[in-house]
């Protein structure tokens, strides 16, 4: 956000009044004065920040900060890339670490657009500047935008974390007064459905069951998708770093099962949940390789877990849970 007070009071104006039509048969200002006024304020954000400034503001930039971040080891844009979207760190901080194998170093980075878009992060070398290489300077708006953004999807995975199962219409309702109330004027969450009974707007992002939100934002309509999910608590309980789902891995490599003792070992760590289980059983195919104290188990001939996931069998919530061992018959 700018620094300058005048300018921050002036955006949330005109975005409630983009977002927001008047309400008829209300005291207005005379035409006149309400095209003096603008012009007035106009000419005022002309003088701090340029017409840039002014399309940053009356454009949300918070569409670019949600935007996803190619990584490239090269001073260019092709050879390996990583793909990355993470609003709360900078781009060259994201690619410092994608690349750190590669022994590059954020000083060793530059950040530019590529396509009017899209953000790129490519080695600095001997190229120069963004424009030397044949792309763009981040634009104006990108820090803004990165920084909305990361604040947007703070302020919804809060709302998320402490809302419990609310069904998905019920959700987006009261995620859109929280957004409002945020300084998010003009922007709503939007039920989609889905098979679950929860609203869920975060996406899982790599080991974690609450990741961003940047794939259920519209900035055009200025919408946040809800999706019908599993109960927020099952899903951490079976997929969370540290919790009992994940232990699962490491006791099925730390003993031998049969199938039947993992099933009754499985039923006794989810009992807590109060969740119907189900169980599935199948061979590893044989590209798959289980490695360390698991592969071993299995080559073995015991039974491994292999993780579980929710079902909905007659409309009703159900774990189900998957157990691989050699030559074992396919199904329950």
């Amino acid at each position: 956000m700018s620094e300058i007070p005048f300018v921050n009071q002036l955006g949330d104006a005109l975005d409630a009044a983009i977002a927001r039509p008047a309400p008829a048969r209300r005291t207005r200002l005379p035409r006149l004065g309400r095209r003096r006024y603008l012009a007035v304020a106009l000419a005022a954000l002309a003088v701090v920040g340029g017409g840039a400034a002014l399309a940053d503001i009356l454009h949300d930039p918070v569409e670019i900060g949600f935007g996803a971040v190619g990584c490239f080891e090269g001073t260019g844009t092709d050879g390996n890339v990583a793909v990355i979207a993470d609003p709360t760190r900078s781009p060259i901080d994201l690619c410092a670490g994608a690349l750190a194998a590669s022994g590059l170093e954020p000083r060793d980075l530059i950040a530019c657009s590529w396509h009017g878009h899209d953000v790129v992060v490519v080695a600095r070398g001997d190229e120069g500047s963004c424009r030397a290489r044949g792309l763009a300077p981040l634009p104006r708006a990108y820090a803004l935008g990165r920084k909305r953004a990361a604040r947007m999807q703070a302020l919804a995975v809060k709302f998320e974390r402490r809302a419990g199962c609310l069904t998905p219409r019920e959700f987006a309702t009261r995620l859109t007064a929280a957004l409002r109330r945020g300084g998010f004027r003009g922007w709503r969450a939007v039920a989609r459905g889905g098979p679950g009974p929860c609203g869920r707007v975060s996406v899982a992002s790599g080991s974690s069951v609450i990741g961003g939100i940047g794939p259920a934002v519209d900035a055009t309509r200025r919408t946040v998708d809800v999706k019908g999910s599993p109960p927020l608590d099952l899903e951490m309980a079976l997929e969370e770093p540290g919790s009992p789902g994940a232990r699962l891995f490491d006791t099925t490599g730390e003993r031998c099962f049969t199938a039947t003792a993992l099933e009754r070992h499985v039923r006794r760590v989810f009992a807590p949940l109060e969740t119907p289980i189900s169980f599935t059983r199948r061979s590893l195919p044989e590209f798959v390789e289980l490695m360390g104290a698991r592969g071993d188990r299995y080559a073995e001939g015991c039974a491994v877990y292999e993780g579980a996931h929710f079902d909905y069998p007659d409309g009703r919530l159900e774990i189900v849970a998957e157990l691989g061992q050699r030559d074992a018959p396919v199904g329950p």
